[in-house]
């Protein structure tokens, strides 16, 4: 299994249209073939803090995620609602 582990801070004002994205992030990529768990959440300690955890099976199911449209058309707008870039960390 691959799991990856991602932290971003998320500005207050554009909390809601990042949840609204990552609640359509997670529920496509739970659907795909490889996906063993994908979800994300608020931290309790720091309203502007958010995790996305996600395993995958292997690294053909990580490439295949990578791969379809949606993923690479919600990357981007990720990107416009968070500060920063996300302080991710692989595990195997």
């Amino acid at each position: 299994m691959i799991t990856f582990i991602a932290h971003l801070r998320v500005p207050p004002e554009n909390a809601d249209a990042f949840e609204e994205l990552m609640t359509y992030v997670a529920a496509m990529s739970n659907q795909e073939p490889g996906v063993i768990h994908y979800a994300f959440a608020k931290s309790v300690d720091e309203a502007d803090t958010y995790v996305v955890v996600e395993v995958y099976q292997d690294q053909e199911a990580v490439a295949a995620h990578g791969a379809t449209d949606w993923v690479r058309q919600s990357v981007p707008r990720s990107l416009e609602l968070i500060d920063g870039l996300p302080q991710l960390k692989q595990y195997v």
